[in-house]
Order: structure tokens, then sequence, then C-alpha cells
């Protein structure tokens, strides 16, 4: 759909602030549109292209205590070298209830049948069958697979501590309008710090596809970085204020007494150090608006800073503290119309104010975003619709 018959829509549908962040938005997203991975910008009978689930690692032994601990994971990242950006959604279950890994990706293209399928009259292997996984432990930028150290090699027996998943293409450039969606399950009893990032797939005009991130049972710390998709993120119900800490020091924190016999939970004198207080980001990059929620229990100590950091103001972009009801159990602060804070079950007058679990959730923009229809549902004159992206939520019990 040309930009031009975009904006006349929007026009009609939408109020004069929305239609103009609409049109700056169309204006970005043509210039990173057809034509960036050296094609000529017709893409004839090319359509949304979107490959089923496939198993890349499956059940692969992931340690949680003793020696090989896994104390980090990293899933997604943005494109780096012209390469490794999944540019989908992310998914992470913590349900398994072994310590093991599955892994699934889901390749998605615009691109013609041909060569998507690859495998007609001789057609080069196409974009499908140059993607795949990329799992190493490294702590500086990827590099292809060949110039990796084998013992790096995550997938190779069993999992190890600081591993990546990424995406791969084993070409020159990946074209910018394709990548892989990711599908995460993990272990319920993972205490390490999990790191998630996607990026949109914005490349072609006509399809755009927002990064979506979804994480169910997160039972520790870590950050979760996106553009302008849409996160819905349940952190466990057993959450604890310091996840990575003896259970049985957690119940001493818990029960702390000081020198005269006084209630002092959570003091910083208790086996629990504050260092290890768990901690939890959910945000989006400059200058992208998305849609955030992130559902927590209200039964532990817990600090929640909320906002929206358009610069763009007035904007219909409020946060919302549901679970926050300004009784004994929580002290909700506002900071401004654009910005909230609440400390839940402030344990006893020794422990740090504004310490605890310590949740931040941002966006940095707010307005609409293009979301266009289901693969199957999608015709050469199909209309991206705006959605509109900004609205940050922190609940308990809503998702």
């Amino acid at each position: 759909m040309a930009p031009s018959k975009l904006r006349k829509i929007a026009m009609k549908k939408l109020p004069l602030a929305s239609f103009l962040g609409l049109t700056l938005l169309t204006a970005a997203t043509a210039c990173g549109g057809k034509g960036d991975d050296g094609d000529s910008g017709d893409v004839g009978d090319a359509h949304p292209q979107l490959d089923e689930w496939k198993m890349v690692v499956d059940k692969l032994p992931f340690p949680i205590e003793g020696d090989g601990k896994i104390n980090t994971i990293t899933i997604g990242r943005k494109e780096y070298n012209g390469n490794f950006a999944n540019r989908g959604h992310v998914e992470v279950y913590f349900d398994l209830d072994q310590p093991v890994i599955t892994v699934e990706m889901r390749i998605f293209d615009f691109d013609s049948d041909l060569n998507f399928n690859g495998d007609d009259q001789g057609m080069n292997d196409g974009t499908k069958n140059l993607i795949s996984l990329w799992a190493y432990k490294t702590s500086s930028n990827p590099m292809k697979p060949d110039k990796m150290d084998i013992e790096d090699d995550c997938t190779d027996g069993t999992w190890k501590d600081g591993c990546s998943v990424f995406v791969y293409y084993a070409g020159q450039t990946q074209p910018v309008r394709s990548g892989a969606d990711l599908r995460v399950h993990l272990p319920k009893a993972y205490r390490g710090k999990l790191n998630v990032e996607t990026e949109d797939n914005t490349g072609e005009q006509d399809y755009p596809r927002p990064g979506n991130v979804t994480i169910e049972g997160w039972c520790s710390s870590g950050e979760v970085r996106m553009a302008a998709g849409t996160a819905k993120v349940k952190m466990c119900r057993d959450l604890q204020v310091a996840p990575t800490c003896d259970p049985a020091d957690i119940m001493a924190c818990e029960t702390f007494k000081d020198e005269m016999g006084k209630d002092a939970a959570w003091s910083n004198a208790c086996p629990c150090p504050a260092d290890i207080y768990g901690q939890v980001k959910v945000y989006s990059l400059e200058p992208w608006a998305a849609n955030i929620t992130v559902d927590v229990p209200d039964d532990l100590w817990l600090n929640v800073n909320i906002s929206n950091d358009s610069p763009d103001k007035p904007n219909p972009c409020l946060p919302k503290l549901e679970n926050c009801k300004g009784d004994a159990v929580c002290e909700p602060v506002k900071n401004s119309d654009y910005s909230y804070s609440g400390e839940f079950n402030y344990p006893s007058t020794a422990a740090a104010s504004g310490a605890g679990f310590n949740l931040t959730a941002l966006s940095s923009g707010c307005g609409p975003v293009e979301v266009s229809v289901a693969p199957e549902d999608w015709t050469p004159d199909a209309v991206p619709m705006p959605e509109d992206h900004g609205f940050v939520k922190v609940c308990t019990g809503c998702l």
C-alpha cells in the first residue's frame, strides 16, 4: 500500500495529533523499505511468508545448580554487521520441571514462494534455508559460526553459562524483510538472569511487523529491550526479594530480629545482601512506543517505577499502577501524569526504603504503530492499520 493511501485512511480515522505521528512513522518506515537489501524495490509476486515452528534445541541439559550452573541467558538481539537480527517475536516460558532447555524458531520473510521454499527448478536456497540458530557463549559481539570457538557452542552437550540465542543468516547480508520468531522453554527453578531483546520488522512498508515479547513464570532478574511491539510479562507467583539467595536465608531475612528482639525484617544485617535483590527492567528504546504489561504478585517487598517518557506531551499514554491501592500494603507516588511509583509491603523500619525487588517498566514514546494482518489474510491492497502504543501497566492477576 502506498504511503499516500495510508495517510488518507489515517486522516479519516485518527485525531490530528495521531495523524501527524503516523505521517512521521510512515516516512521513517519508507526510508528503510524496499530496496535496502539490494533489490530494485519491485517485489512483484512477493507476499508475507511465515514458516512453521521448528525445534532447534530439544531438551538439552541446562544446569541450575552445582558445577556449570547457568547464571545468565540472552535471547534475541538487534542487527549487527548486517546479520544476527531476529526482528521478530520472543517468547520465554519457565514451564519445565527438569533442568533442560528447549528452543524453537519460526522463520518469516516477505518474498515469493519460489525463493522462500528454495526448492524449485534450481532456484537459490532462499532466505528460509539460510537462516538458522546461533547459540554460543560470548562476551563480545557475535561472529560467523566458523569464527567462533567450538568449545563455546551451546548446543554441544550441555548448555553453558553466558550463552546467547540469536538468529544467523548464512549469506552476505541478511535481507531487511526477514527474521525469525524465537520460543524458549526454561526450567521453572531457574533463578539466573534473563536478557531479551528484539526489534521490529519494518523493512517492508506494506507488511510492518512489530516484535512482541511474551514471558511467563519469570522468577528472577533481567532486562527486556524492545522497539514498538507489545510486551506481556508475567512474573512467577512465588517471586522472592532476592531470587538467588538460599531459601533458608530468605526465611531468616523475613523473620529477622534486631539486638532488642524487635522486628527487623530485611535488615542489612540479614543473610541476603542487598546487592543480590532482584531487578527487572522492561522498556522500549528511544523513540519507540511500546505497550507493556507486567503482572506481579503483590505479596512481597516490591518497588515499582512505571512511566511514559515520550517528549511529546500532552499525550494519552498515562501509565497505570493498578495493584497499588494506597492502603498499608502499598503507598503510590504520582511523580507526574506520566510517572508513578509504589512500594509494596515495606517489611520493617530496619529495611532500606526503596529497595526490595525492583521493577521498572517504561515506554519511550506514545503514538500509532502500524500492524499488519496475519500472512494468510494479506492481499496486495492490504492496509497496515495503526494501533495506539505507549501504554504501560503493572497489575496483579491481569495476564
